[in-house]
């Protein structure tokens, strides 16, 4: 796999080769987009084949004739998805997020989709046996099955004591990878705001970018996720919601090991829907279990977790809904919490509640999202109903300290759409219902706060 063999070759990339390839391939992106083709950009193409290897034969088929749009946004997937590949960390991460987006171009939607499943980034053997061996004898593991994502790789057959459990392993130098791709990402952001199809990005991935920077000691130490998940696991219990969180057996910085949990994930669902499957789950009543569960979280709990990513939301084989990954979680300050509350009582729950600009600046306002009353329709389309849209949200300003809320709606308004469309390619009745998750917000507001309700 190449992903196991660069890193077992010991081919990792510095900070500044990081960024330096991350631009170029932004450079090759652009010029795929506005001229079709690669000829005046050889020396993008050398930084590139030089650091990913499964592109060497991929920039010549492009330098002969200008392509068609279709196949430009092809090969721009297929660039950015193989270089996300080699990246690893925060790259293939947000591809995993852009992945979601169903008003993509084929070509986007076909590689981004491989994010979902499962990544071609392993550790090498050395580095698994040094974590695991820290939890020896009473953790027996296999090197496979194995998947891997953009931070860890989970070894699946495993046991702890005797029980069924997964072991979880951190990969190499990932905590610099992520603090430098975060500055990187603010950095690409700028570059790029200035073409019509990234307008945005700069205030977007900025903002985004200042708020995450504070996680990575958390996402980058299984000690604190085994913290955080007991604590997710225990808010649960004591409000009595019927969403399961796997109990930790043991962890270290860079290891973690679990109980296992027998169920399908939603990313390996939608996988199985593009493939033809027949998985009858996160229909409308689950899905809407998804979409309470973290209202509770950030509205009840006051502590939630914040990568609402299909990977991390599974139903078990008894139909109930288990939450994964609580390397990202978020504990909300009290004027957090209240201008969480807020926007969600605020929010629109249906489409002629969107029809007010003026009622939709206000709420966004309120949130620290800035944008001028002729945009307010439509960023809070991108933003919160999921529906199609540019890229990046217009907006003047967003204020940081709303990304986790942001982040989680963002996500959930997107894995809405697709479900609901992949469930009835697949030959279930089901329709998406675009307003679905601030609905469910909404209700839980007014029951936090009852004397206050009230909506768009």
């Amino acid at each position: 796999m190449a992903g196991r063999g660069l890193v077992e070759g010991g081919l990792v990339l510095g900070e500044d080769e990081r960024k330096k390839l991350a631009k170029t391939v932004v450079d090759a992106a652009i010029s795929i987009y506005t001229i079709g083709m690669m000829k005046e950009c050889y020396a993008p193409v050398e930084v590139i084949n030089q650091w990913v290897p499964a592109l060497a034969g991929f920039f010549p088929s492009l330098a002969t004739s200008p392509l068609s749009w279709e196949d430009r946004h092809r090969a721009i997937a297929k660039l950015l998805y193989e270089v996300g590949l080699r990246l690893g960390g925060l790259a293939f991460k947000a591809m995993q997020f852009v992945g979601l987006r169903d008003d993509l171009p084929d070509g986007y939607k076909q590689w981004f989709s491989k994010a979902q499943e499962n990544t071609d980034f392993f550790s090498s053997e050395d580095h698994v046996k040094r974590v695991l061996g820290e939890f020896a004898p009473r953790l027996k593991w296999s090197f496979e099955p194995v998947k891997s994502a953009s931070i860890a790789q989970v070894h699946l057959n495993a046991s702890w004591d005797g029980r069924p459990a997964i072991a979880k392993v951190q990969h190499a130098h990932v905590k610099a990878e992520y603090a430098g791709d975060l500055k990187t990402m603010a950095e690409l952001g700028r570059y790029v705001n200035k073409y019509p199809e990234a307008t945005g990005a700069a205030v977007m991935l900025e903002a985004l970018a200042l708020k995450l920077a504070p996680t990575v000691d958390m996402e980058t130490d299984f000690n604190r996720e085994r913290v955080n998940q007991e604590r997710a696991r225990e808010l649960f219990r004591t409000h009595d919601t019927d969403v399961v969180v796997a109990e930790v057996y043991a962890a270290s910085s860079e290891g973690l090991v679990m109980e296992k949990l027998e169920g399908i994930t939603a990313a390996e669902a939608i996988a199985g829907w593009k493939q033809g499957g027949k998985n009858d789950i996160f229909g409308r009543k689950q899905r809407d279990a998804v979409y309470s569960a973290f209202a509770d979280m950030v509205l009840k709990h006051g502590f939630f977790q914040m990568d609402a990513h299909p990977g991390n939301l599974m139903i078990l084989k008894d139909g109930r809904l288990a939450l994964l990954d609580f390397g990202q979680c978020c504990e909300p300050t009290e004027e957090q919490r209240k201008r969480f509350q807020q926007f969600a009582l605020m929010a629109p729950t249906s489409e002629e509640a969107t029809q007010d600009s003026k009622k939709l600046r206000s709420w966004l306002s309120n949130m620290g999202i800035e944008v001028t009353e002729p945009k307010a329709a439509t960023t809070a389309q991108m933003l919160f109903y999921g529906e199609k849209s540019s890229m990046f949200p217009d907006t003047d300003r967003i204020d940081p300290e709303i990304m986790p809320l942001l982040l989680i709606v963002l996500y959930l308004s997107r894995f809405e759409n697709t479900v609901a469309q992949l469930r009835t390619q697949a030959g279930f009745q089901d329709t998406e219902d675009h307003f679905a998750v601030l609905r469910a917000f909404n209700k839980k507001a007014a029951l936090v706060m009852p004397e206050a309700h009230t909506d768009l």
